[in-house]
């Protein structure tokens, strides 16, 4: 077998885990993606009704239920599966591995040091149809871990996740992880305001005058002049807003259970349900 067959052949020492919630919209591809690296594929699902069960399915892979807790809840309940192989995958259901990650994959597998227990590679987003080249860039995510010492650790609100390895060192890969989060503007907004919200509600610092003045200000001129995000056009001006507007929101939330909390403290009257 030559070079360009084994670049073809699924690795069998990995498996590739995803989460997955009425993710329709992405899976398709992201899945192709997957199956084109390895037949050893895992889904923990939450309870999706859009055909997302249908194309498991299709595609010989049997998801498993599990209600929704937290990201990191999901994502640790979907690697217990992933014992069997050296190596792990894990990916969201909006992340495609286009094909120069894929190879950047098999040669970090095949190569690496016996200190190497993880590499991470460049996550670039993509909105209606083109990359943001600049902006959030670069974004670089650990994503295939040593079974055996990848952990996940999340914010207090269990919302913003990351991976760590226990032992060894991560090492970075070339390529790009492909990353489909938004349909629209409206969606990419909604979903900031909803997720930012949450990590509000948890936070422990900010929420007050001069982090809601500043701070979404800061967070969007870091997206267009520091990261350059003018560069991407219109849709770099659009992501670099959609970051303000969820920086504002997350300290309005904070704001509010601060203001709420102190009135309890000192004996306020809960207002009454409109």
């Amino acid at each position: 077998m030559d070079f360009q067959d084994q670049q073809q052949m699924p690795i069998d020492d990995l498996t590739i885990c995803f989460t997955t919630f009425n993710s329709i919209r992405t899976m398709p591809r992201a899945l192709a993606a997957a199956r084109a690296l390895s037949k050893n594929i895992v889904v923990v699902d939450s309870g999706s009704t859009d055909g997302t069960l249908d194309l498991c399915h299709e595609n010989h892979v049997a998801p498993v239920h599990r209600d929704w807790t937290t990201m990191k809840e999901q994502i640790e309940f979907a690697m217990s599966f992933c014992s069997g192989t050296t190596w792990t995958l894990v990916l969201d259901s909006d992340e495609i591995v286009l094909d120069d990650l894929a190879s950047s994959i098999r040669t970090a597998m095949a190569d690496a040091k016996p200190d190497e227990t993880g590499f991470e590679m460049n996550r670039v987003t993509w909105l209606h149809g083109r990359p943001l080249r600049h902006t959030f860039q670069p974004e670089w995510r650990l994503r295939l871990i040593r079974s055996d010492v990848g952990v996940v650790r999340s914010d207090t609100a269990g919302v913003h996740y990351r991976f760590e390895v226990t032992s060894g060192r991560a090492s970075r890969i070339d390529g790009v992880l492909r990353h489909d989060a938004w349909i629209d503007v409206g969606d990419m907004l909604a979903r900031g305001v909803r997720w930012s919200n949450a990590t509000g509600r948890a936070a422990t610092r900010g929420g007050r005058i001069t982090n809601i003045c500043f701070n979404p200000v800061i967070a969007f001129l870091k997206q267009l002049l520091l990261k350059r995000a003018f560069l991407d056009g219109w849709r770099g001006w659009a992501a670099a807003g959609a970051v303000a507007v969820g920086t504002l929101c997350k300290h309005i939330a904070i704001m509010e259970r601060r203001g709420l909390e102190k009135e309890r403290a000192k004996g306020g009257v809960e207002p009454e349900d409109s």
